[in-house]
């Protein structure tokens, strides 16, 4: 049986039913199921169409198109209790890939590459194909945790990405990313640090785990152990006030090169940072005396970004698209 501690920012019982429905599902991998349509593969959740977390083996299925099975129940490389998982990156037949690629786009702002072993959390319905991603969490959290140890396939990169929502609004993200080779030396333990980039109360917590790289050159046969997830609830968040603003961005949709108009254009120092769907900041840029700026970050990957605006302390965000 597997024991989680988690750090209260405020008392016990102000807190008590925000922290019930925040708490991970299975967060030990404790619990396991057969799949429903591939019964020799097993998911690490209580069965289909239920909250916890979810993968590919279906795919493995001839209805599905005889994919790979990518995520297994591991017994012999277990930090605790009786189970961890473990991810290895294989190659999806087309005619699965084709339907459900775009699943990816919540987690990673993109359709998923045909090459990956993947965990992520939500519910899943096999018989209906339907897919809700991620699980509710109406509560700001500092950290997420979890144990890992990696076997990468030359120079690939395993992953775990996280992010706070608000309905369709990133609310917080953060990412873990390592190429290193650990296993044969023991659980290594990950910590990814919440950037806060909206004021709104998140619903929904995403978490996705990926033994290979989600945006470059994926590789078959790399190996990702997890076990023990956690996360950290902050000792206090403070929260950003957005205001009311003519900013706009055009073209939005872009390829990445974009101008922002309608700036106050004042003798104020300004800054402009823009986050990925991770909260990972990408780009940012002083400025006073302008009503126009013109940015290009068409180097990033495509996907869903986050213009922030600083204005004598007054903050606006605003949605941007890089097809």
């Amino acid at each position: 049986m597997k024991t989680k501690f988690f750090i209260l920012s405020v008392s016990a019982l102000a807190l008590i039913t925000s922290i019930a429905n925040a708490q991970l599902i299975n967060p030990g991998f404790e619990t396991w199921t057969n799949d429903i349509l591939v019964p020799a593969a097993m998911n690490p959740n209580s069965g289909n169409d239920t909250y916890g977390w979810c993968d590919y083996n279906f795919f493995n299925s001839p209805l599905a198109g005889n994919s790979p099975i990518t995520v297994t129940r591991c017994t012999d490389t277990v930090r605790t209790g009786n189970y961890s998982v473990r991810l290895e990156s294989k190659v999806y037949t087309p005619t699965s890939w084709n339907i459900y690629k775009y699943w990816g786009i919540p987690f990673i702002g993109h359709e998923y590459n045909d090459t990956l072993g993947i965990l992520f959390n939500g519910k899943l319905n096999v018989t209906n194909q339907t897919f809700i991603p991620g699980t509710a969490c109406p509560q700001n959290l500092a950290q997420f945790k979890f144990y890992y140890q990696y076997r990468p396939n030359g120079n690939d990169t395993a992953e775990c990405r996280v992010a706070l929502m608000s309905g369709d609004s990133l609310v917080a993200g953060g990412a873990f990313k390592t190429s290193t080779a650990t296993a044969g030396s023991g659980w290594q333990e990950a910590v990814i640090d919440f950037t806060y980039i909206s004021g709104l109360t998140p619903d929904t917590l995403y978490v996705l785990f990926s033994s290979t790289s989600l945006d470059y050159s994926p590789r078959s046969g790399s190996v990702l152990w997890i076990d023990d997830a956690s996360f950290v609830f902050p000792t206090g968040v403070e929260q950003i006030l957005e205001e009311e603003s003519n900013v706009t961005i055009f073209p939005n949709p872009s390829n990445g090169a974009f101008s922002i108009r309608n700036l106050q254009g004042n003798n104020n120092q300004q800054i402009i940072e823009i986050y990925n769907l991770l909260g990972e900041k990408v780009y940012y840029a002083f400025y006073k005396d302008k009503s126009m700026l013109d940015v290009d970050i068409s180097s990033s990957s495509r996907g869903i970004y986050f213009v922030k605006f600083f204005d004598e302390g007054k903050i606006n965000i605003e949605r941007i698209v890089i097809q």
